[in-house]
């Protein structure tokens, strides 16, 4: 009900009112209130609550589900003192992220990016050990994890590390007019990777990358069993062969890192240790120019979140 109202009032997508009732329903367990009565944010209590957060992300996070609360209830007033504490968990988390204090959940990227790079050869040998392309549609969702496994450290090894945009990846013949993230299988044309769906789209625009031929070759042996799992053939599905969340996509790769390294790493990190491998050294301008668009983000971003001080 709670996703419902952000939804319905604030006009945004429901993954993002997901987030927010998500961070108000822990909010109002810990504090005792109901959620079906949003009033309680504007209690003193609450705001001395959030403010004295001392982990900032989490500050900021809470912050913004709470000005989005709040919007529920048109409550203009005291959003401006949550707007405060928002900026100012995101003015500290800017210095603490230049201060060069944040710890690393690893310690030589360019060595941890050359076994990323690797990966997929393990998950390979798992597909053929149990010859999963061959067993086709009848694969059940525990062999199709497998599968996707493999794809997504292919991904990794081939094409550039987005965010977790890949969960909406599906295989079209041609490019639909609808904004989306597509591989396309061009007939007399390259394969392509076309993404229009992203956290900075309205930025970088429709980023389209040819995919390379060990890649293609892989997608080429998925596609029949997508097909058969999937009318709409999203590649990244879950156990009930439908499209993963973006949440779910995220646990997917934690997993992954969990299970084939022992890390507890999230796309970000993965991210965070492609940049600071290619930073490790003085890196050319359009070298970095380059890296930004095709990951997505600023160069600012690169050197104020992922590049190793």
């Amino acid at each position: 009900v709670l996703i419902d109202r952000f939804e319905k009032t604030l006009k945004v997508k429901r993954s993002t009112a997901r987030v927010y009732a998500s961070s108000i329903a822990s909010l109002a367990k810990k504090m005792n209130e109901k959620t079906d009565d949003l009033s309680w944010l504007k209690k003193k209590k609450i705001k001395k609550h959030v403010a004295d957060i001392n982990n900032l992300t989490r500050r900021k996070n809470l912050a913004s589900g709470i000005i989005a609360a709040l919007k529920v209830i048109d409550e203009r007033k005291i959003i401006e003192d949550y707007r405060s504490i928002l900026m100012q968990a995101d003015k500290d988390y800017s210095a603490y992220l230049q201060s060069g204090k944040r710890k690393r959940p690893y310690k030589d990227a360019d060595r941890e990016w050359t076994r990323i790079k690797g990966l997929w050869k393990k998950a390979s040998a798992v597909v053929s050990a149990q010859k999963l392309f061959e067993q086709g549609e009848s694969v059940n969702p525990a062999q199709y994890r497998t599968l996707q496994t493999l794809i997504y450290l292919k991904f990794l090894a081939d094409m550039p590390v987005r965010r977790l945009e890949y969960n909406q990846i599906r295989f079209v013949n041609t490019e639909p007019s609808e904004r989306g993230n597509y591989i396309i299988t061009h007939k007399n044309k390259p394969w392509v990777w076309s993404i229009g769906q992203y956290k900075t789209v309205k930025r970088f625009g429709k980023q389209v990358f040819p995919i390379p031929a060990g890649l293609k070759k892989i997608l080429t042996r998925l596609r029949p069993i997508v097909k058969a799992k999937n009318i709409d053939e999203y590649i990244f599905m879950n156990s009930r062969w439908k499209m993963m969340t973006r949440d779910s996509f995220s646990k997917f790769v934690k997993h992954i890192f969990k299970t084939y390294m022992g890390k507890d790493w999230t796309q970000n990190v993965i991210r965070s240790i492609k940049v600071s491998s290619v930073w490790k050294d003085s890196i050319k301008t359009i070298e970095a120019l380059q890296l930004a668009e095709s990951m997505a983000h600023d160069v600012r971003t690169a050197m104020k979140h992922y590049r190793n001080n």
